[in-house]
């Protein structure tokens, strides 16, 4: 078969050429020569064009039953032959033709069925833009034997399941046949955009998919993933589904949701994200002084002049988990940062996030009131009505930043929400683990989640690192000006994304302690114990994840006597400005 542009690919042409096709997708600049759905509009996609999706698993459905390969006779002339039902959703079946539901030509199959979404948080300049914008070849997308234009009444059959016949739904409106007499008025509320879209945040022009994987990879809640896959829109879908003594209406209609709205793609690649690949990591790790200085440089006036702040916060910024061992993991590095002139700058945690945005790929900021600590779905639940997962706040993919403000929390109860709020956030900051509640049973997950915190006294959830900032009454006072400088300072397109991937490359940088200053570690500690009987093992801990970030921070892959004296020093000084405990 004559080689198309990949962007041209059908489905037939990829099953005929599968392995060419495979070799082409491994090259590295042919994902952009593939729309990018979450950067285009679906009436700017042909049905069954091959496109691309970036986004985090929230769900994942049983796995769907289909014909691989099925045999169609035609009524008029007694002739047959077998088609490929991969990579499809309908059977490509004419008027003038049927299915042969029992030849034995037929060959079934199963395909994993994966609920992904845009990923939440993703920043805006962290978007990947799509490219592509020519519209596809229209002879090669329509070159498939048989193909059944979507404007045709006619019914198609679905290989998967039987045909539960219903009116067909208009492609250009996002409603659902709710014709059925017996169809309950809690169906009809459910069917909202936000039920179906299921975001665990807002999502600004956030999508849904519903991907469709046939070689049998395996893949995890919360995982971010790109899907390379032709894209199923025929507005006959939301029609076609199993027969009622199999789901309910509420399950019926969550599962079969309008393709304008979430459509189906037929995974050919997925590409898992890991360990991100700093393309320049070692011109970034070369440069991490003169990099970091600059961004000390703003943090620390953002933070009304507080240098030893800014040092922790650049801290903070490069953690991730490096080890996990039960509920022990190092590498996370909580803060909580408090005395800041709330009462005069009410708007300075959220001032401060809006800053951390344009640092940070993915973030999120969440106001915890007491009303919001009792009414917020945090958790993600199980929903056996419509047998899905629902999401909650906390349903992020790992390494989203999140900004937690407590100024306006008031004293008050907790209901039994509010309390198993407070003990999922408690949980994720101590433990960085998160419980599913599945109803009948629990579920925990792992994340990689930091937490930075803004209260006016230490947190309501407790925080082992807490920052009490020493205000420069000149920034208090000149804080406008403040904000607008370090905006101006960060126009320079070249210092703003040298900061982006200086933090980028050192959160994902091997790090080695040697014999050497392990031994001047445990002495160190010892006499720290000796002098302060406060001191303990969390605190030793918390110290050399301190001291790892402050030596990874120099662009240092190893941490040097100065740097943990340093390290020593600044922990010293912070613990002086808290309250003294009492004996």
């Amino acid at each position: 078969m004559t080689s198309i542009e990949v962007r041209d690919w059908t489905p037939e042409y990829y099953v005929a050429n599968q392995s060419n096709c495979q070799q082409i997708l491994e090259g590295s600049d042919v994902l952009t020569e593939i729309p990018l759905l979450n950067d285009t509009r679906l009436h700017d996609i042909r049905d069954k064009q091959l496109v691309r999706f970036r986004g985090m698993i929230q769900d994942m459905y049983n796995p769907e039953y289909y014909f691989k390969k099925y045999e169609v006779k035609n009524t008029d002339t007694g002739e047959s032959d077998v088609r490929c039902g991969m990579y499809a959703d309908t059977a490509r079946c004419l008027p003038h033709e049927e299915i042969a539901l029992y030849s034995n030509k037929n060959e079934n199959s199963e395909r994993q069925t994966y609920i992904v979404i845009s990923v939440p948080g993703l920043n805006d300049w962290a978007k990947e833009k799509s490219t592509n914008t020519r519209p596809p070849d229209a002879a090669a997308c329509s070159s498939s034997v048989g193909k059944r234009s979507l404007d045709n009444d006619s019914e198609e059959m679905d290989c998967s399941e039987p045909v539960t016949k219903k009116e067909k739904v208009s492609a250009d409106n996002n409603d659902v046949d709710m014709s059925d007499a017996h169809c309950s008025t809690k169906v009809e509320n459910v069917l909202s955009e936000d039920h179906i879209l299921n975001f665990p945040i807002p999502i600004d022009g956030g999508k849904a998919c519903i991907i469709k994987v046939y070689d049998g990879t395996i893949l995890k809640l919360n995982q971010v993933i790109d899907v390379i896959g032709f894209i199923s829109l025929d507005p006959a879908l939301s029609t076609i589904h199993g027969s009622d003594d199999e789901m309910n209406e509420a399950e019926i209609h969550t599962h079969n949701p309008p393709a304008s709205l979430v459509p189906r793609l037929h995974a050919v690649k997925i590409i898992e994200f890991t360990i991100p690949k700093i393309v320049n990591a070692p011109e970034i790790m070369s440069k991490a002084q003169l990099i970091r200085s600059d961004l000390h440089i703003v943090l620390s006036q953002l933070l009304f002049g507080d240098n030893l702040a800014a040092d922790y916060l650049i801290c903070h910024l490069l953690s991730t988990i490096y080890m996990r061992r039960d509920y022990f993991c190092l590498g996370t590095f909580p803060l909580n940062i408090t005395n800041f002139p709330a009462s005069k700058l009410k708007t300075f945690p959220k001032e401060f996030y809006n800053f951390l945005t344009l640092l940070v790929q993915k973030s999120h900021f969440l106001e915890m009131t007491l009303e919001n600590f009792n009414e917020l779905s945090l958790i993600p639940k199980k929903d056996y009505e419509c047998n899905r997962l629902t999401s909650g706040i906390l349903q992020l993919s790992n390494n989203t930043h999140l900004v937690l403000d407590e100024t306006s929390l008031t004293t008050g109860t907790l209901t039994a929400t509010g309390k198993e709020n407070y003990k999922a956030l408690s949980d994720l900051l101590m433990f960085q683990k998160l419980t599913y509640d599945f109803k009948y049973y629990t579920i925990e997950y792992e994340k990689d989640i930091p937490i930075l915190i803004f209260s006016d006294v230490k947190s309501f959830i407790p925080c082992p690192m807490q920052i009490i900032l020493n205000v420069d009454a000149d920034s208090e006072n000149l804080y406008s000006q403040v904000v607008k400088a370090a905006h101006q300072y960060l126009e320079d397109e070249n210092r703003l994304t040298n900061i982006r991937q200086y933090i980028e490359a050192l959160r994902h940088t091997e790090f080695v302690f040697n014999e050497e200053i392990t031994k001047i570690i445990q002495d160190d500690f010892v006499k720290m114990r000796s002098a302060n009987k406060n001191i303990d093992a969390d605190n030793l801990h918390a110290l050399m994840v301190f001291a790892r970030l402050m030596a990874l921070s120099h662009g240092q892959t190893s941490l040097d006597a100065e740097c943990w004296k340093k390290t020593v020093q600044l922990e010293m000084e912070r613990m002086s400005r808290l309250p003294q405990r009492g004996r």
